[in-house]
């Protein structure tokens, strides 16, 4: 029996996504028979005024909660605070706490490997690397600082180090890989651009250590509700309604201006619905949006809604006709929106805002599971919106069964999900 030690600032019944797959992934390897040890914070990441226990969902894995770990996502400096106070705790313990065979960590906060990479430097971890998103790349395209900024090339040199220290790194896409200096061949075979240095004490990665594995559906708190069974149809009163969902962060990185510039373009569409539901910078504007479509005649209703509890998830998303999924045309390799795969769980085609050159982008147009549109273009998704709105149930149907299909084979939880925990495993001491 191997200890495993997961370190994540959100983790269940915090409703993030990151922290269901961390869930997932030390459940999974829990029933395997190992030691599974969770570092986490006390408070909700959105709301702390919610607070959480240290109970388990699943009796083979021990959760940690260090307080005083989330101050909300008001202002940066709040972010911030949160992760500095959650971090510190967390080094102390890695410091001087039992010593695991392996250490599971993330990009999510940016921070996390800044604090690492001192616990590191004293104890030499083995750890396996899981790149949910890239920075600085990230902070740049969202222009919080500039490319050759101090901030810019110290999150670089501290991402150079982690990728170049870990035992294995997991990587949701090959354009994540691309941004990280490995190419993908046509056969499958991983190909390092990354230049050699000298360092006898942190060699240059291998290839070999490079795994894609995309994010699979959250099934544990996803289930299909008719519409006619559906509490959250009939509280919102959409059971007569064609209804499009975004549920999620709303943020600079997944921006919505596009949608709601088309949706002001649409006429005469009083039985359509457009359901926000989540939290994040973005919201004012949807809210601002709403209060003008409220002020209109006959054009589509817009429902602007919080993150809605795990155990309640079920009934929100199943009450959509469409999803909607976006993220920015300057994201590519640096996020991978993990919603699609629920939607695609739930049988529901998919809206997607975004660059048709990427990843999600491709799987629409090789599987006909939805439609994309580029931001900007406001007249395309105008045409869209009443293309789809206008297009048989059946037909509807049928695309998102082939999306079903699609997330019961290639993107299941139990293959995805277990590879992943092969290779936490293959990391392990012998």
């Amino acid at each position: 029996m191997s200890h495993y030690t997961f370190i994540s600032q959100v983790y269940p019944p915090d409703p993030a996504a990151v922290g269901q797959y961390f869930e997932d992934v030390a459940v999974r390897i829990g029933e395997r028979g190992h030691k599974v040890s969770v570092y986490t914070a006390d408070r909700d990441y959105d709301n702390p005024k919610i607070k959480y226990g240290a109970e388990s969902r699943h009796p083979h894995v021990r959760v940690l909660r260090m307080p005083h770990s989330s101050f909300g996502k008001r202002t940066i400096f709040h972010r911030l605070l949160g992760q500095v106070s959650y971090l510190s705790q967390v080094l102390m313990r890695l410091l001087f706490g039992s010593r695991p065979d392996v250490i599971v960590l993330t990009t999510i906060p940016a921070t996390t490997g800044i604090f690492f990479l001192v616990a590191h430097f004293f104890r030499r971890f083995r750890y396996l690397y899981w790149v949910m998103d890239i920075n600085p790349d990230q902070a740049v395209a969202l222009g919080a600082f500039t490319a050759n900024s101090l901030p810019a090339r110290f999150l670089a040199w501290i991402n150079k180090r982690l990728v170049k220290g870990a035992e294995s790194v997991v990587c949701l896409d090959v354009d994540m890989l691309k941004r990280l200096g490995v190419t993908q061949t046509n056969d499958g075979t991983l190909k390092s651009d990354i230049s050699e240095e000298d360092d006898a004490n942190e060699p240059s990665p291998t290839t070999s250590k490079f795994t894609v594995i995309p994010p699979w559906p959250l099934e544990a708190d996803l289930q299909y509700i008719p519409k006619a069974e559906n509490p959250f149809v009939r509280e919102h009163e959409l059971a007569n309604a064609f209804v499009f969902m975004y549920s999620g962060n709303h943020s600079l990185v997944h921006p919505l201006g596009t949608l709601l510039d088309g949706i002001e373009d649409l006429k005469d569409s009083p039985d359509c619905v457009f359901a926000f539901i989540g939290g994040g910078r973005g919201k004012a504007e949807v809210e601002k949006r709403m209060h003008s479509a409220d002020a209109a005649d006959g054009g589509p209703k817009l429902l602007s809604l919080p993150y809605q509890p795990l155990d309640q998830i079920k009934y929100s998303l199943s009450a959509a006709d469409v999803q909607i999924v976006s993220f920015g045309n300057e994201m590519i390799g640096i996020v991978h929106p993990c919603k699609f795969y629920s939607a695609m769980l739930l049988g529901q085609p998919i809206l997607l805002l975004g660059p048709q050159a990427s990843a999600l982008g491709r799987l629409i147009s090789e599987h006909n599971i939805g439609w994309c549109v580029e931001h900007g273009d406001v007249e395309k998704m105008t045409q869209v919106l009443k293309e789809i709105m206008g297009t048989p149930k059946e037909d509807l149907l049928a695309m998102g069964i082939k999306a079903k299909d699609l997330a019961h084979t290639t993107f299941s939880r139990e293959k995805l999900c277990g590879d992943f925990c092969d290779k936490i495993e293959t990391c392990r001491v012998e």
